[in-house]
C-alpha cells in the first residue's frame, strides 16, 4: 500500500483526478451500458412472440364470447314456439292477420334482442313481403332486404358508408307446408368497434374482424410498413377471422437510449465539476506556489531547503516542503525580535496604566471651588449651622474621594460618599430638589469604581434642574439583574432633544479626551470600560421637559 502511494504521488493532482473520473464514474457506467443493452436484447428477442401471442389470445377469447352470445341469441329467436305459431297463423289464417298479432310478434322479437347490446336490427319477413321487425335506430329495409345473401352465414353488406355484419337464416315454419321465413339479424358495427377497443391490450395492438378474403369489416389494422407481427384466427362458424396486428421494433431502443443520454449526462456534469474542482486547486495552488517561490529565491532571511523531494509533482508536497523552509527562516527572525516583542508589550502595559491614572484624576474641580466660595460667603452671614452642615457633608466625601486608596470601592461607600455629596447640594439648592433611594440591600458588598455615581448626580442638578426653584426629584436605585449590577439616577428636569442625546453619547464613548464636552460622564464610562470591559458602561435615555434617566452597568466583583 506504502508503495502504491509513493507512486501516486508522484504524479500530479490533475492527473489523480482524471484517473479516478475514469475509474469511478466512466468505467462503471459504460459496463453497465453493455450490460443493461445485452440483457435487453436477450429479453426482448425471446419475450416479444411470447407477448404478442398472449395479448392476440386475451382478444381471440373477447370476440368469440361476443359472437357465441349472438349466436345464442339467433339460436333462441328461430327456436321460440310463440313466435313459430304466431308466424304459423298469420300466414294460413285470415282471421288472424291483424295488427294485435303483428304487435304480439314483434314485441316478442323485441323482447329477446333488446337484451343483446350489439344487435341493432331483428327482421322476420316472407317472400310476399310481410315482415316483423325490432329496430334501435331508424333503417331502410328495402335497401338491406334487396343486398341479403341466401344461405347460413355471417357476412357483411355496405349500408349508409359503413359496412355491417349481418346474420341470415331461413327457418322453416311448418314442415308439412314447407312455409319458410327468413330470419335476419344486423349489428352495430360501433358496438364491435368498442368491444375491440376494450379487448386491446397494448399500445402497440390492433384489433380487426376481417372476411375470407382479408377484407376488414370491423375494426383496423397497422399496415405493413409499420407491422412487426401478426396473429390470424377464426371465429368459429362465422367465416369471419380476427387479427391481431403489432407494431413496434424487433428490438426496442428505448431504453438502451436513455441509458446513453443518462450516460451523457453524467459524463458531462462529471467532467465539468471535475474541471472546476481541478480549476480551484490549481489556481490558488500555482498563484501561492509562485508567491513561496519568489520569497525563497529573493527574501534575504529565507533560504532554500534542502532535501525538497524535486522528483514528486504533488502540488501539496512542494508546498509543505517550501513552507517549511520558510517557517525555519522566520523562526530565527522571531528569535532575534523576541526581546523587542516583551518591550513593545510592557510599554503598551504603562501606557495603559497611565491612561487609567489619567482618566481617575480627570474630575473637574468647579465644585470644590464653589462648594469653598459659598462656606465663605455663609460664614459671612454667620449661618454657623449651615456652615457645620456642610463642613461635615465636605469631610465626609473627601474621605472617600481622596483619603480612600485604590480604584475599587464597596457600593456601601460609594453610597456614603453620594449621599454626602446630595447633602451638600441640597443646603447650597435650597428647596430646590429632593432625593429619593432605593438600593437593595443584597448588593453593597460588592466593589465597584470609585465615584461613578458623583458626576451622574452632579449632572442632574446642574443641568437637569436649570431653571428650576423647586420640585427636583432624583431617583436612585441598584439592584442586582443576573450577572450584572445595574443603577439608575432619573430626574425629572427639563430632559434634552434626541440629537442632543445622541451627541452626549457619542461623546462619552469617545476615547479622544478633552475639556468640556460631558467630560465627567465620560470619565466614569471610560473607567467603567476599561476596569470591566466593553460590554458595560452608561446608557441615557431623556425625553425634553419629562427629565433623563441614567443607566449604569457593571459586573458583579466580590
Amino acid at each position: 500500500m506504502d508503495r502504491f502511494v509513493k507512486v501516486l504521488r508522484k504524479i500530479s493532482i490533475r492527473r489523480r483526478l482524471a484517473y479516478a473520473f475514469l475509474i469511478l464514474c466512466v468505467v462503471p457506467i459504460s459496463v453497465m451500458i453493455i450490460i443493461s443493452a445485452i440483457v435487453e436484447f436477450l429479453y426482448s428477442n425471446g419475450n416479444l412472440k411470447s407477448n404478442y401471442e398472449n395479448f392476440a389470445y386475451e382478444s381471440n377469447i373477447r370476440v368469440n364470447d361476443m359472437f357465441e352470445q349472438l349466436e345464442l341469441k339467433f339460436k333462441y329467436l328461430k327456436e321460440n314456439n310463440d313466435i313459430l305459431t304466431d308466424l304459423y297463423l298469420y300466414t294460413t289464417s285470415p282471421k288472424y292477420q291483424t295488427e294485435g298479432v303483428t304487435d304480439r310478434i314483434e314485441n316478442t322479437i323485441a323482447s329477446i334482442m333488446s337484451t343483446q347490446g350489439e344487435i341493432d336490427y331483428t327482421s322476420i319477413f316472407f317472400e310476399d313481403g310481410t315482415s316483423f321487425l325490432y329496430k334501435k335506430n331508424p333503417i331502410d329495409m328495402d335497401k338491406i332486404r334487396s343486398r341479403l345473401k341466401e344461405g347460413l352465414e355471417w357476412y357483411y353488406l355496405n349500408y349508409d358508408r359503413k359496412n355491417v355484419l349481418c346474420r341470415t337464416e331461413d327457418v322453416e315454419i311448418d314442415y308439412t307446408s314447407g312455409l319458410k321465413a327468413r330470419y335476419v339479424v344486423m349489428i352495430n358495427p360501433t358496438e364491435i368497434e368498442s368491444i375491440l377497443n376494450n379487448a386491446v391490450g397494448s399500445s402497440k395492438q390492433k384489433i380487426a374482424i376481417t372476411d375470407r378474403k382479408g377484407k376488414i369489416v370491423v375494426g383496423s389494422q397497422f399496415g405493413k410498413s409499420d407491422l412487426v407481427y401478426e396473429v390470424i384466427a377464426p371465429i368459429s362458424d362465422t367465416g369471419l377471422y380476427v387479427v391481431n396486428t403489432f407494431t413496434g421494433k424487433k428490438y426496442d431502443l428505448h431504453g438502451l437510449i436513455t441509458t446513453i443520454l443518462l450516460f451523457l449526462l453524467v459524463l458531462i456534469t462529471s467532467g465539468a465539476v471535475i474541471y472546476l474542482v481541478n480549476e480551484s486547486i490549481k489556481i490558488p495552488l500555482n498563484r501561492l506556489l509562485g508567491r513561496i517561490e519568489q520569497i525563497n529565491e529573493e527574501d534575504v532571511f529565507v533560504l532554500k531547503e534542502e532535501g525538497i523531494n524535486t522528483e514528486s509533482k504533488d502540488e501539496h508536497e512542494i508546498l509543505n516542503d517550501v513552507f517549511t523552509s520558510m517557517l525555519n527562516r522566520l523562526n530565527e527572525v522571531l528569535e532575534e525580535t523576541y526581546i523587542t516583542k516583551i518591550n513593545e508589550t510592557e510599554l503598551r502595559t504603562r501606557i495603559k496604566e497611565l491612561e487609567l491614572v489619567a482618566l481617575q484624576q480627570r474630575i473637574n474641580p468647579h465644585f470644590l471651588y464653589n462648594l469653598l466660595d459659598n462656606v465663605f460667603w455663609m460664614a459671612q452671614m454667620k449661618n454657623y449651622e449651615e456652615i457645620g452642615e456642610m463642613v461635615s457633608a465636605l469631610g465626609e466625601f473627601f474621605k472617600t474621594s481622596v483619603s480612600e486608596k485604590g480604584a475599587f470601592v464597596t457600593i456601601n461607600t460609594e453610597i456614603e460618599n453620594v449621599k454626602s455629596y446630595v447633602c451638600l447640594q441640597k443646603i447650597m439648592h435650597k428647596d430646590q430638589f429632593i432625593e429619593e433611594w432605593d438600593i437593595d440591600p443584597r448588593i453593597k458588598h460588592y466593589k465597584t469604581v470609585k465615584l461613578v455615581l458623583q458626576p451622574i448626580i452632579e449632572n442632574c442638578i446642574v443641568h437637569g434642574f436649570e431653571g428650576m426653584e423647586r420640585g427636583g426629584i432624583i431617583r436612585i436605585t441598584g439592584k442586582k439583574e443576573a450577572d450584572t449590577i445595574v443603577f439608575e439616577i432619573e430626574d425629572n428636569g427639563k430632559g434634552m432633544e434626541n440629537d442632543v442625546c445622541e451627541k452626549i453619547r457619542k461623546k462619552m464613548n469617545s476615547t479622544i479626551l478633552g475639556i468640556g464636552d460631558s467630560i465627567g460622564m465620560r470619565n466614569v464610562n471610560q473607567r467603567i470600560k476599561i476596569y470591566f470591559g466593553e460590554p458595560y458602561g452608561i446608557n441615557i435615555k431623556s425625553q425634553i421637559n419629562e427629565g433623563t434617566t441614567v443607566s449604569l452597568c457593571i459586573p458583579i466583583k466580590e
